[in-house]
C-alpha cells in the first residue's frame, strides 16, 4: 500500500512553483482596470500557450501548515546553492545523488512532472488567476521550474539560475491560502507522476516537497490570507459566485437581469463572458488577475475570452450600448441602479462593508467609461460650479452715453481660471447697481472667445435698434442691496423689470405688487445675443466682461459689484 506524503511537507512546498521563476528581466505590465500594486505576474510577454490537459486526481491529504515552519526533518537533507535552491546530497538506497532524477524519469521526466502540475494549477481557480494573464512567459517559467527541480533531484548538469525565490515573488502578495492550494495541485501532480513511473517512491515525494518547502518563507507574503480585498472575499471562486449569472439566485448578474430598470441593455450579453471578465475586474483591484490580458485558458476555465478576444476597455464595451425597451443609452439613473445591483449582490455575499467600499471605489470612475456621451457630464467628477466676483467698483455709469459699443458702458472684468473641466454649461450673473430709471439701462456680458450677449435691454420700451429709441422704458428704481440676478428659466422676463412698480420712487424686486422673486430671464431687445445659452458649450477660463450702459438722458447710477457663476462640465454640452 502506497504511504501518503508528510502533510507538513506538502503545504510547505506550494508556493515555491508560483509563476514568478523569470528572468532577472521580471518587468510587470498593468492591465485595462484600475489596480493597487502587489498582485503582478514579473514574467514577460507569453509566447508559449500552456498546458491544457485535465488534471489528475490526487491521492494526498494536505492539512493547513504554518508557512514559518523551520527545516524539516525527512529521510533526505540537502545543501543550499547561492541561487536559494536546496538539493539533495545522497540518494538513501544507493547514495547516488543522481537516482533520485533517473526515478523521476531523467530530465525528460521531470520535465513531464512541470507540465503536469501546471496543467493542474491552470485548471484550479483558487490559484490559476496568477498564471492566466500575457504577461507570464509560460515557456520561461517552465523552463525555470524544470531547472528547479532538476537540481533539487540532482539530475546531472541542471542547475537553477533563475531569480531567487523571495526577488521572484516579491509584490504578488500570495497567501497561505494560495499555498496550501497549490501545494494541493502540486501533489496531486505528483501522484499522477508517480503513477508513470513506479520506482519513485512515497519517501522520494517526500524528500522532494520537504528539501523544497524550506524556501516556502520567501513566498508567503500574506500569511493570514487577509491582507487585500481580493483576499478577504474569498479569492476567485467567491468572486466569480459574486458576478454570477441570469437565475443563480443573489448574485450580481441575476439581479440584473431582473432588474427592469436597466435589464434591456443585456438582452444580447454572453454571460460567460461577462462573469469572466467582471471576476478578473474585480480580482484585478488589488489580486493577481490583470484585466484586459487574457490568455487561451483549459476548456471551462475563463471562458469566453482569450488571445484576440480579451475583455474590452469599459468604454469600448459600452460604445453605443442602447435600452431595447427605450432605445436610450445608459444614463446616470442606470448607472446607480447598476451599482445598487451589485452592492445587494456584495451585501447576499457576506462581503463587509470596506471591501464593498473598495469595489465600489474601483467602479466609481468607470462612470464616464459607461455612461452614453450624452450623458457623461452626470458622472460625480464632470462637473464643477465656479464663482468669481468683482465687489466695491464704484463705477459711474455715463448717463446717456450708450451707443451700442462695450467702450460706452461702466464694465466689470472677471479671470475665470483654467481647469481640466472647461466647457461652460450654464452661467448666472448678478449685477449690483444704483440707478433712478431702470428703462435707461442696458446690460451685456462678453465670453472669453469674444461672444458678447445682451442680458437687459431697456425694460418697458421696444426700441428698434440696439439701445437707441424714442423715451421711455420704466421709470423704476433698482438698489445695489437687492441686486439683480439674471438667469436662462428665470422667474420674469427681463423686459418686465419695474412693470409691477406703483411709484416711480419704488425700488425693484422690493416693492413690487404682487411681490416677484428677483431673478429674471434674460431679454436682449435689439441687442446682439439670445441669451445665456449664448456661451453653452464655450471655453469657461479666460476673461469675462460684464458692462452696464444708460441709454437716456437725465437719470445716473453707479455699478458696484458683479457675481459670474459659471457651471462647468468636463464634455462638450452641445448636442
Amino acid at each position: 500500500m502506497r504511504r501518503a506524503s508528510t502533510p507538513a511537507t506538502l503545504a510547505l512546498l506550494g508556493l515555491v512553483l508560483m509563476p514568478a521563476c523569470g528572468d532577472d528581466g521580471g518587468a510587470t505590465t498593468e492591465g485595462a482596470s484600475s489596480t493597487t500594486d502587489g498582485a503582478g505576474s514579473t514574467a514577460g510577454d507569453a509566447t508559449t500557450a500552456p498546458p491544457t490537459g485535465d488534471p489528475p486526481t490526487s491521492s494526498t491529504t494536505v492539512e493547513p501548515t504554518s508557512t514559518t515552519a523551520g527545516p524539516t526533518t525527512e529521510p533526505m537533507t540537502g545543501t543550499t546553492t547561492e541561487t536559494g535552491t536546496t538539493t539533495l546530497d545522497t540518494d538513501t538506497t544507493t547514495g547516488d545523488p543522481s537516482a533520485l532524477c533517473d526515478r523521476l524519469g531523467g530530465e525528460a521526466g521531470v520535465g513531464e512532472l512541470v507540465d503536469g502540475a501546471l496543467a493542474v494549477v491552470l485548471n484550479d481557480d483558487k490559484v490559476n488567476g496568477y498564471f492566466l494573464n500575457n504577461d507570464v512567459d509560460g515557456g520561461n517559467l517552465r523552463t525555470c521550474l524544470i531547472k528547479q527541480l532538476g537540481q533539487v533531484a540532482g539530475c546531472a548538469g541542471v542547475e537553477y539560475d533563475c531569480l531567487d525565490m523571495k526577488t521572484a515573488h516579491a509584490g504578488l502578495g500570495i497567501s497561505t491560502a494560495d499555498f496550501m492550494d497549490f501545494a494541493l495541485d502540486f501533489s496531486t501532480a505528483l501522484d499522477a507522476h508517480q503513477g508513470a513511473h513506479p520506482d519513485l517512491g512515497d519517501d522520494d515525494k517526500t524528500a522532494i516537497l520537504g528539501v523544497l518547502g524550506e524556501l516556502a518563507p520567501d513566498i508567503v507574503e500574506d500569511v493570514s490570507s487577509d491582507a487585500t480585498v481580493y483576499q478577504r472575499v474569498g479569492r476567485k471562486p467567491a468572486i466569480k459566485g459574486l458576478v454570477g449569472a441570469p437565475g443563480q439566485a443573489g448574485s450580481f448578474v441575476d439581479n440584473v437581469a431582473l432588474d427592469v430598470a436597466i435589464n434591456g441593455f443585456f438582452a444580447a450579453a454572453e454571460f460567460e463572458r461577462l462573469n469572466t471578465c467582471l471576476t478578473r475586474q474585480v480580482g484585478g483591484i488589488d489580486g493577481p488577475t490583470r484585466y484586459g490580458l487574457e490568455v487561451d485558458a483549459p476548456p471551462g476555465i475563463d471562458p469566453g475570452v482569450g488571445v484576440g478576444n480579451e475583455c474590452k476597455t469599459m468604454a469600448v464595451a459600452h460604445e453605443g450600448l442602447v435600452d431595447v425597451n427605450d432605445m436610450v443609452g445608459i444614463d446616470i439613473n442606470d448607472f446607480g441602479a447598476l451599482v445598487t445591483d451589485l452592492v445587494t449582490a456584495m451585501e447576499t455575499a457576506g462581503v463587509a462593508a470596506s471591501d464593498q467600499d473598495a469595489i465600489l471605489g474601483v467602479l466609481g470612475p468607470m462612470c464616464e467609461d459607461i455612461l452614453a456621451p450624452e450623458f457623461k457630464n452626470q458622472c460625480p467628477g464632470a462637473s464643477k460650479i465656479g464663482t468669481v466676483e468683482a465687489t466695491n467698483l464704484a463705477a459711474p455709469i455715463p448717463d446717456d452715453g450708450y451707443d451700442g459699443s462695450l467702450a460706452s458702458m461702466a464694465c466689470a472684468v472677471l479671470v475665470v481660471p483654467d481647469d481640466a473641466i472647461d466647457f461652460v454649461a450654464a452661467v448666472t450673473l448678478t449685477v449690483a447697481a444704483d440707478h433712478t430709471f431702470v428703462g435707461d439701462l442696458v446690460i451685456k456680458i462678453q465670453g472669453p472667445d469674444g461672444t458678447v450677449s445682451t442680458i437687459l435691454s431697456r425694460p418697458g420700451l421696444v426700441e428698434g435698434v440696439d439701445g437707441q429709441g424714442d423715451c421711455c422704458g420704466d421709470n423704476a428704481n433698482i438698489s445695489p442691496s437687492t441686486p439683480l440676478t439674471f438667469k436662462n428659466g428665470g422667474a420674469t422676463d427681463a423686459e418686465q423689470i419695474g412693470a409691477a412698480i406703483p411709484d416711480t420712487s419704488d425700488i425693484v424686486c422690493v416693492d413690487e405688487q404682487p411681490p416677484i422673486a428677483c431673478e429674471f430671464h434674460p431679454n436682449p431687445g435689439a441687442g446682439p445675443g439670445m441669451d445665456l445659452d449664448d456661451f453653452l458649450g464655450l471655453t469657461a477660463k479666460g476673461t469675462w466682461r460684464v458692462c452696464v450702459g444708460d441709454a437716456g438722458g437725465g437719470d445716473s447710477g453707479t455699478l458696484h459689484g458683479i457675481t459670474l457663476v459659471v457651471d462647468r462640465v468636463k464634455y462638450d454640452p452641445t448636442p
